[in-house]
């Protein structure tokens, strides 16, 4: 579904014809619409920007972000190499919490029982990432797994020490 927004900040629908507010967007994507904002004026992608509108103002979303990570975000703003690191990093933990979802929702079934599957955009693995486990009911009997290669672990006690060195960060606020 298309949603146009007009230079006044109005939200368009194009497939009710009528204007709609962050409140109905958010309604829309629950019952699991892929929604996609473009500017009428340059066509631009607007969709994060309004998704993200929609997190902060309609779900509570101000209480993801300590007060001094926001202080840090503006104070070193611009081009500065903190700024552009700082925002690699919170991109890429954000995409990594996104597809841990992804797999979490699927392994567990806890996708919402009335969106349909074909209705969502993350139905596709992201890129690099491992099958879902199947439900519990559909397993074979357990057999013991063969040892991930050298490289496979070496990654993956260095994901766990980031992870860990991070979690230890967000405690010490």
């Amino acid at each position: 579904m298309v949603v146009k927004r007009y230079s006044n900040r109005r939200l368009y629908d194009t497939e009710t014809s009528a204007y709609v507010n962050l409140e109905q967007i958010a309604e829309l994507i629950r019952s699991g619409e892929e929604v996609k904002v473009v500017s009428v004026s340059d066509g631009d992608d607007l969709t994060r920007a309004v998704l993200l509108q929609v997190v902060m103002e309609q779900r509570g979303g101000a209480g993801l972000f300590p007060t001094g990570l926001l202080h840090r975000i503006i104070r070193f703003g611009g081009d500065s190499a903190f700024h552009r690191a700082l925002n690699q990093q919170l991109s890429v933990g954000m995409e990594l919490l996104d597809a841990q979802l992804v797999r979490f929702e699927r392994q567990f079934g806890w996708m919402r029982p009335d969106v349909p599957p074909a209705k969502r955009a993350d139905d596709a693995a992201p890129e690099g990432a491992a099958e879902p486990a199947a439900p519990p009911e559909a397993r074979p009997p357990a057999e013991p797994s063969p040892p991930p290669g050298d490289d496979a672990a070496a990654e993956l006690a260095a994901l766990r020490a980031r992870l860990q060195a991070l979690e230890g960060r967000l405690d010490d606020r």
